[in-house]
This record gives structure tokens, sequence and C-alpha cells, in this order.
């Protein structure tokens, strides 16, 4: 995580697909470029390859850019609790501390339904994904924060005296969680570094972020070891281009590629225009409180727009 003494943003990639060859070139790339962070999609779908497999690799050759997945579920119908714990913690290792560990409670049962029904998971309802997102999160602070003995007896876990092997001056594990309502910002208020909002304007994120601060500042009064302040991160999908022709047929193509409604979602919520006006909006979304860009490009193997992006844009 950047300090908090710095005030040049952090720029980090979202990126999915299933061509290695391809996410490898791109990583590599963005770490030339000075992107802060490349994070790949997790899922069971036939959309990415596996992640932790993925990103560990990834880790044996760069060498400074974080990693970490776009974001991993603590369901336990998906996945071990202690299982993630110890293939974080690994990986954490493997990457000299480069690990960034990005989670939430999840989308949606109208928009998830489709991810997790043919892979005989039941995606729980709202109330039941929050509950497990808080019970998960006590499990891993203690897991990887305290590195003692953790029973826990849970409505969604169950640990009965497990253990970490202590790793020698490991870096802590940063943690990312993605929270609009009131509840997970709490959750997020309790255990994250960072807390990410998502497809807001500038406006709604200042007003978002004055709720999380209040929020915050309820929850680690108290608190001696949250003293460093928590960044604030934000997730906006991108096109960029040169020129006036190139932008408009990137903004066609991409209409056509996620249908009208989407598109207009991005339009108006995204990071769209020339580098001279999407340069404008960084320091809208800066001024409102913003330390980190979590950004999901068009093409996200389209290396001119990520070296444009970066190249052109004098917030570096």
């Amino acid at each position: 995580m950047k300090s908090n003494n710095d005030n040049t943003p952090s720029f980090c990639l979202e990126v999915w697909g299933t061509d290695y060859n391809k996410i490898k070139n791109t990583c590599i790339l963005a770490e030339k470029l000075g992107y802060y962070g490349f994070y790949y999609g997790e899922s069971l779908a036939d959309i990415d390859l596996d992640c932790w497999t993925v990103i560990s690799n990834l880790s044996a050759i760069t060498n400074k850019i974080k990693l970490g997945p776009v974001i991993t579920y603590l369901f336990p119908d998906y996945r071990n609790i202690f299982l993630l714990a110890k293939q974080a913690m690994t990986l954490q290792e493997v990457s000299n501390g480069r690990l960034e560990f990005r989670t939430g409670a999840g989308a949606t049962l109208q928009w998830s339904l489709q991810w997790w029904h043919p892979y005989g998971i039941d995606y729980p309802n709202n109330r039941e994904r929050v509950s497990i997102l808080d019970e998960g999160l006590q499990i891993l602070d203690k897991l990887w924060n305290k590195q003692t003995t953790v029973s826990f007896e849970g409505k969604y876990f169950k640990v009965n005296g497990a253990t970490l092997r202590e790793i020698t001056n490991q870096k802590r594990i940063p943690v990312t969680i993605a929270a609009k309502r009131n509840k997970t910002m709490e959750i997020a208020a309790k255990y994250a570094d960072i807390w990410e909002s998502s497809y807001i304007t500038p406006e709604q994120f200042a007003l978002l972020n004055k709720k999380f601060d209040a929020i915050y500042k309820e929850f680690n009064n108290n608190d001696c070891n949250r003293s460093e302040k928590i960044s604030k991160s934000i997730e906006l999908d991108v096109i960029i281009a040169d020129s006036d022709s190139d932008l408009e047929y990137k903004k066609r193509i991409f209409a056509m590629e996620r249908g009208p409604s989407v598109a207009h979602q991005i339009l108006k919520y995204g990071l769209v225009g020339k580098p001279d006006e999407i340069e404008g909006k960084l320091k809208e979304y800066m001024n409102a409180g913003v330390d980190q860009f979590f950004l999901a490009f068009q093409d996200p193997f389209d290396h001119k727009a990520l070296e444009l992006f970066m190249h052109a844009t004098a917030i570096r």
C-alpha cells in the first residue's frame, strides 16, 4: 500500500481472460509503465483461468507490481477458509510481500446467480453474504495477523484450533474491501486497509467518503492497532483514445459488446475521453478523496491504451 504521506494516486489494472501469454505480457508492461497493481479475475466460469495459479506465476516474473484477485469470495461452499488463508500467506511469501487481498460481499443475486448455479453452488442472499464476509474476515485477521491458535464457531465457519506457520519478517497482507452500504462499510472500517467503492461520480464519492469516515472513526477511536489512515479506492471503466475518431469507434465497439444500457452507465460514470479529459476527471476524483484508481480498460490487453493513460496523464 502506498504511503499515506504521498499525494500521488495509485493506478491499478483489473484483468480477465484466458490467454495466459496476453495476461503475462500485459502484467510485465504494466510494471514497466508504473502501474501500482495488477489484479486478475477469480471465478469458476470459463471467462478466466485459475486466479491463484496465475498470480503466483506472475509473481515469479515481476519484481515490484502488486498482485491479487479482482475479488476473492469467502463463501464456505466455494473454498475452505483455512485453505484460502494458507494460499494467501504462501503467495505473500513467494512474491516478497506483494499480495493485495481483495474481497467483498459480492453483487446481487440477480446478477451473480449465472456465475455460481452451473457449478452447484447456491449463491447466498444479501444478508447471508454480509455475515459470511464478517465471519470470514474475523478468521483471516486472526490467522494472518495474530498468528495464534484459532478456534471459531460461527454460523458459516468452524475452525478447531487451526494455526498457520509463522513466516519470519513477512509483510502484513493488506486487505481491500469493496463496500457501499452501511453494514459492509462497518466491516471495512474494522478490517480493511483500503476501502473501495465503484461506478459513482466524484460528487457521489465525496458524500460516501464522508459517511465512511464517520463509520471508520466510530469503530476505531479506541483501537490502537488501526493508527494508519485507511486508503480510498474507486473502481472505474476506462475508454481512452488520442483522437475523436478513435474514441467514437471504441465507444461503438463497447456498446455492441456490452449492450446499450451498460454502455450508458459506463459513459456516465467511467473515465472516458482523450488524455486531457481523463486527467481532468482524475483530478475531480482526487479532490473527492480518492487515493487509488482500480481500472477496467475496455480491452485490458490494449497496450497502446495502457501506455497512453500513463504517459499522457500528468498525475502520476
